[in-house]
């Protein structure tokens, strides 16, 4: 309401410049048309005194009948002399415009409307009420799915309009993320990074999540992206977790450790991060110790989650596509922290998720408190949830005391 306010007093102020000089021009006129109406009234006055004056001196015979009729005519000539001249000179109120006042007030009107609707705020404003609206929405209901879904689409039209704007590209990424939609994230991120490619956090965004997409791998692509937001700002944390990772799978353990601790130092000692990183750290320690063998299985404190997987009846699929169990935290990122990869035709099946399905060093299974286990069947094939892909997820399951065996039965389709 304030804004449309805003826009109508300023409206009306520009209006008023417009209309300033077709007034002041129609005052003009009226004075004028006064004052040759005042003019041509002294002319007429003065042309029946001179006949008076005519008269009597006829009737004086001061002059004769033809002096009379002859200055009569005279004067009569000079009158309408003088009245045409004034009527030559006046303004007409017709030639004043201000017929053209209302039809420049509307143009001002559409005009101003247009180049707001192009260049201005609106959009951003209206994204603003949709996240201020979100605050009031509870999670994990349709109305909070139908919010996400206008906010979403709300922000990629005006991202279009703006690409340059990397709050916008970031707000998608995390939503996408949340979703589980690392591919579409990873594209979000590579779209900022294109507007702004020396923002440490941004490459940092995207390596992390190019080596999810990847599955956890480091390839060429996660490589050149991780290196890349190193040299930017080599203080990172996601970026020294990710050479950190990559140092303990190449068996450089204290290198591992290094990057570990950097990371950990920019960190909230008591959040979910920095405890992952410290289980890290100490397992790098433990192994130097030993020797520096890596090992899967057998740890201490280890964890085995038992799931019951199937696919349900109405749902055609092939025995060749993929099927996708993942563990992921419940109130954390939807990156797994242990995954298991099928066959359908695998399904029904009972499996044990184990520490030798994890999928980073640092996250554990062992280290996780409440969990959610999701079955996926891939439309696709690949391991990143896809539009049309059938899935299921499980209520919450709290870590270590209850290991299954838990039921999951694919049965709903992602939009």
């Amino acid at each position: 309401m304030t804004f449309w306010m805003m826009f109508a007093l300023l409206l009306l102020a520009a209006s008023g410049f417009i209309a300033f000089p077709f007034l002041s021009n129609w005052r003009r006129s009226g004075k004028n048309a006064s004052a040759g109406v005042s003019v041509e009234r002294t002319n007429v006055a003065i042309y029946r005194e001179q006949q008076e004056q005519f008269q009597r001196q006829l009737d004086n015979a001061e002059i004769s009948v033809e002096q009379f009729e002859q200055l009569s005519a005279d004067a009569k000539q000079l009158l309408l002399s003088n009245t045409a001249s004034q009527s030559a000179d006046s303004p007409q109120q017709d030639n004043t415009g201000l017929w053209l006042l209302p039809v420049l007030v509307v143009l001002l009107t559409a005009s101003s409307w247009l180049l707001y609707s192009e260049l201005g705020a609106q959009a951003d404003e209206d994204i603003l009420q949709l996240i201020t609206a979100g605050a009031e929405v509870s999670d994990n209901t349709e109305a909070a799915q139908l919010w996400r879904q206008q906010l979403n689409s709300a922000i990629a039209t005006r991202v279009e309009q703006r690409p340059n704007n990397i709050y916008y590209w970031v707000m998608l990424a995390q939503s996408a993320i949340a979703e589980g939609e690392l591919l579409q994230a990873s594209n979000y991120f590579a779209a900022a990074i294109k507007a702004q490619p020396d923002d440490g956090y941004l490459l940092a965004q995207y390596a992390e999540t190019l080596y999810l997409v990847a599955g956890s791998q480091f390839t060429p692509a996660v490589v050149e992206a991780m290196d890349k937001a190193f040299a930017v700002d080599s203080n990172n944390a996601t970026v020294l977790g990710l050479k950190g990772i990559q140092a303990f799978e190449q068996r450089q353990l204290a290198l591992a450790i290094s990057y570990w601790q950097g990371a950990r130092q920019s960190l909230d000692p008591a959040g979910s991060t920095a405890k992952a990183l410290l289980i890290g750290i100490e397992r790098a320690k433990m192994l130097l110790a030993d020797g520096g063998t890596v090992t899967q299985t057998g740890e201490k404190g280890s964890i085995k989650i038992e799931v019951s997987v199937t696919i349900d009846d109405s749902i055609d699929y092939t025995p060749d596509q993929q099927v996708f169990v993942a563990v992921v935290e419940a109130a954390g990122p939807p990156m797994p922290i242990a995954a298991r990869k099928l066959r359908a035709a695998d399904l029904p099946v009972t499996l044990s998720l184990t520490a030798a399905d994890e999928l980073m060093v640092g996250r554990t299974l062992a280290s996780a408190q409440a969990v959610r286990l999701v079955a996926r069947l891939s439309t696709s094939g690949s391991a990143t949830a896809q539009s049309g892909d059938w899935e299921t997820t499980s209520p919450i399951v709290d870590v270590p005391h209850d290991q299954g065996p838990i039921e999951l039965v694919i049965h709903r389709q992602r939009p």
